[in-house]
């Protein structure tokens, strides 16, 4: 059981990015533009002539038809959406693959200045925070893939957090079914590995997951080795 992703999915070809929302693609040789659903750089994935996979949209009111959803790499999927991500550790936390604490489980929660992504209401409140790395080199998953303040101003109030008594947590998902380990990305956002390293002295939880992937469902495979 995992995420389920609903919807037609078809094959292309990549032939570039325009800018961080949009790529052209060619399907069933027709050049056409595409919906990115991810800010990353993705360079070492959007290359010209990988094949990728689209999902369909039958909704007029959308700018474009179909979403770039999977991205081959070396006969592997990876799945581009992160913000699927928070999707998948709700699913698995629904279904009791995933063990967070004891509680009643709610989405968005805001902590000063910053909306967490999950929040679970019970005797040990907790703080959850999910982040999708989809950049893979050697096995080795690391986030972020661009420099990310967000995500800088979200790991200081977790520290905030667990110095207030709350859980606090961060979940990096690898979106690929292969990752043996996680790593902070330093080369590309030293800042956010310095805090990360601080947050793991201060009390916040570091969790980091691979996935089974298909062009069908995502859920949580099994923890990978962490290093900060």
């Amino acid at each position: 059981m995992g995420y389920k992703i609903i919807g037609e999915k078809v094959k292309a070809i990549f032939i570039e990015r325009i800018n961080r929302f949009e790529a052209k693609v060619l399907l069933n040789n027709e050049e056409i533009i595409v919906h990115v659903p991810n800010t990353g750089r993705l360079r070492e994935l959007l290359v010209t002539n990988v094949v990728v996979y689209l999902l369909k949209s039958n909704s007029y009111k959308r700018k474009h038809q179909y979403t770039l959803m999977f991205v081959e790499k070396n006969n592997k999927l990876i799945c581009i959406n992160s913000a699927l991500a928070n999707r998948v550790v709700e699913e698995a936390i629904k279904e009791g693959a995933l063990y967070l604490g004891e509680g009643i489980l709610k989405r968005e929660v805001i902590f000063y200045n910053s909306k967490f992504d999950l929040y679970i209401d019970g005797n040990e409140k907790a703080f959850i925070e999910v982040k999708c790395a989809t950049f893979e080199e050697d096995g080795i998953a690391k986030f972020p893939d661009a420099p990310t303040e967000r995500g800088r101003k979200h790991i200081y109030e977790l520290i905030k957090a667990a110095e207030m008594g709350y859980k606090a947590k961060i979940i990096f998902i690898a979106f690929m079914d292969y990752a043996i380990r996680f790593e902070p990305y330093w080369e590309i956002d030293e800042e956010f590995a310095k805090v990360l390293s601080a947050a793991n002295k201060k009390g916040v939880e570091i969790l980091a997951y691979g996935c089974n992937i298909s062009l069908e469902e995502i859920s949580i495979k099994e923890k990978i080795d962490i290093k900060i």
